[in-house]
C-alpha cells in the first residue's frame, strides 16, 4: 500500500524538519511513499488541501511540522488498518514531551498541563491517514469557514458518516513550544472554532452542550477549575482557580463570536 505524506509548513524549525525526515526514512514500511512539503502560506486547511490534490497515492497522511513519528512502526501501524474497506481514516496518538513542557513558562505550563500525557484526538492533522478518494468526496478541509482550528473536527463529522475512523497503535511526539501569550491566543482560537462548529452542527457535534456551558461568563467558570489535575501541579492549581476566570471570559468571547458569525475569525 503506497502513501503520500503531506506536511504543511509555516516558518518551520529546520531542525524539527530534519528529525521528521529522519524518522520517515527509518519507517518499516514496504510500500512506496512520497513526502509533499507545502510551504505556500495558504493557511493550514488550504495547505493540506493543496498537498492532497498533489498526492499521487490512494492513502494520504497529514503530519504537522512539529510532530515526529515515535517509532519505526508508526507508518505501518497507521496504514495497515486500511485493509478493512470500511476504514476511511486512522488517527495517531499525540504526546507532548515532559522535558519540553518543563521548559514552558509557569502560566503556559498551567494552560497546557492537561496535554502533558498521551492523548487520542477524535481526529486532527498531527498524524492522521485518510483515503484520498473519501477526502475528495467531502470537498476537502474547509479553509473558508476555519482559519486556524476547527477544520479537523469538521472533517471528523463528515468522515464519520462515510465510514470507520480507527485509532491504531501509532503515536507522534508533539514538539510545540508554548509561551503564556501564545497559549492564551490558542485558547481563543479553539473556542472561536468550537462556537462555529456548534452553529454549523448543533446537537450533532460531540460535546456541544459542554461548550455552551463553558461559554457562559462567570457561571461557566467552575467547568474550568473543576477539571484541573491538581495533584500533578499543586501550586499551578491554586493559580489556575483565578487564572481560569480569565480563560472563561476569553473562551466565552471566542465561542459566541464564532457562533454568531458562523465562521472562525481568529
Amino acid at each position: 500500500m503506497n502513501v503520500s505524506i503531506v506536511i504543511p509548513v509555516y516558518k518551520p524549525d529546520l531542525e524539527l524538519i530534519r528529525r521528521i525526515n529522519s524518522a520517515l526514512k527509518k519507517q518499516k514500511f514496504k510500500g512506496k511513499k512520497e513526502v509533499i512539503i507545502v510551504n505556500k502560506n495558504l493557511g493550514l486547511a488550504d495547505s493540506i488541501n493543496y498537498g492532497v490534490r498533489k498526492a499521487k497515492y490512494p492513502l494520504v497522511i497529514t503530519l504537522h511540522q512539529d510532530c515526529i513519528p515515535s517509532s519505526p512502526s508508526w507508518l505501518k501501524n497507521l496504514t495497515e488498518v486500511f485493509k478493512d474497506k470500511t476504514v476511511v481514516a486512522s488517527v495517531s496518538k499525540v504526546h507532548l514531551p515532559e522535558q519540553l513542557w518543563n521548559s514552558f513558562d509557569f502560566i503556559a505550563k498551567i494552560l497546557s498541563v492537561k496535554e502533558q500525557h498521551i492523548i487520542t484526538p477524535l481526529l486532527d492533522e498531527k498524524g492522521c491517514a485518510y483515503r484520498k478518494s473519501v477526502l475528495l468526496s467531502t470537498g476537502l478541509f474547509d479553509g473558508k469557514t476555519f482559519r486556524t482550528a476547527g477544520e479537523d473536527f469538521d472533517m471528523y463529522i463528515k468522515l464519520k458518516k462515510l465510514g470507520t475512523i480507527v485509532y491504531p497503535d501509532a503515536k507522534v511526539i508533539h514538539n510545540h513550544y508554548y509561551t503564556w501569550d501564545k497559549r492564551m491566543k490558542k485558547e481563543f482560537q479553539l473556542s472561536n472554532a468550537f462556537g462555529t462548529l456548534v452553529r454549523l452542527y448543533g446537537r450533532e457535534l460531540p460535546g456541544w452542550y459542554k461548550g455552551i456551558v463553558k461559554a457562559i461568563p462567570i457561571l461557566g467558570w467552575p467547568t474550568f477549575w473543576l477539571n484541573f489535575p491538581y495533584r500533578r501541579m499543586p501550586l499551578g492549581g491554586i493559580t489556575w482557580i483565578f487564572l481560569s476566570l480569565i480563560v472563561n471570559i476569553i473562551y466565552s468571547y471566542g465561542f459566541w463570536k464564532g457562533f454568531l458569525m458562523g465562521r472562525q475569525t481568529a
